[in-house]
């Protein structure tokens, strides 16, 4: 991998599998508040629930799974759930924290763009000390977007005052590094276990992800 970090004008991450190792904790949280709940689910309960807004997510419980409360306490006892884990449970990737500090040394500026609520970044920043790393955090909710759309990494490269061909992108989802890759950033796929779901079949998300991006790395200790 010919990849020199410091060509690039603006480091932008994504959190969730990227820099933080919470796929885990997102492909469990709906079977933790089922069985709370007391409730016997479905082993294919992720495969039901990760395209779902929480909303829907809610509903869906209420649907499908006898859940009598309101969507609304059930959208906040979730938002309990995930809040707690950010707060005091979620760790970094191997070589997150170094890379960070790299970048930083090389004077390359970091943006994070993320799609999760920014009360759970801050409070998993400010505990794992990350603040200090970045210029700015952008959420999709912020900016009332998602990362099937460019603006979150636009705005991240605006912000320090980089074109996108100037600016790398670290993802490691599929659907957003397709988004990245037509708004002509680079992009520097990061694999995590989840990456070997197979979203569209016949090849896992990782093979189509290796296909289209600039440089990839299975850890980001590769990269020091």
């Amino acid at each position: 991998m010919n990849l020199r970090i410091d060509d690039f004008k603006c480091a932008i991450f994504d959190l969730d599998g990227t820099l933080l190792n919470s796929m885990p904790f997102w492909h469990t949280v709906s079977d933790d508040y089922l069985r709370r709940h007391g409730k016997t689910f479905s082993p294919a309960l992720w495969d039901e629930v990760k395209r779902l807004t929480l909303t829907e997510t809610a509903e869906h419980f209420v649907k499908n799974y006898g859940i009598t409360d309101s969507i609304e306490k059930i959208c906040e006892e979730i938002r309990l759930m995930i809040f707690e884990a950010y707060s005091k449970t979620l760790l970094l990737k191997d070589g997150a924290r170094e890379l960070l500090e790299k970048l930083n040394s090389l004077g390359v500026p970091c943006v994070l763009a993320t799609a999760t609520e920014r009360s759970c970044v801050l409070a998993c920043f400010e505990r794992l000390d990350l603040l200090k790393y970045f210029k700015h955090i952008f959420t999709c909710l912020d900016l009332n977007t998602n990362k099937r759309e460019p603006l979150i990494f636009l705005k991240s490269a605006e912000v320090c005052g980089a074109k996108s061909e100037e600016s790398l992108v670290f993802e490691d989802a599929l659907h957003c590094i397709r988004t990245a890759k037509k708004a002509r950033f680079n992009v520097c796929a990061v694999y995590d276990e989840s990456s070997e779901e197979v979203t569209e079949p016949p090849e896992s998300d990782w093979k189509r992800i290796l296909s289209i991006s600039d440089y990839s790395v299975k850890s980001l200790k590769e990269l020091l």
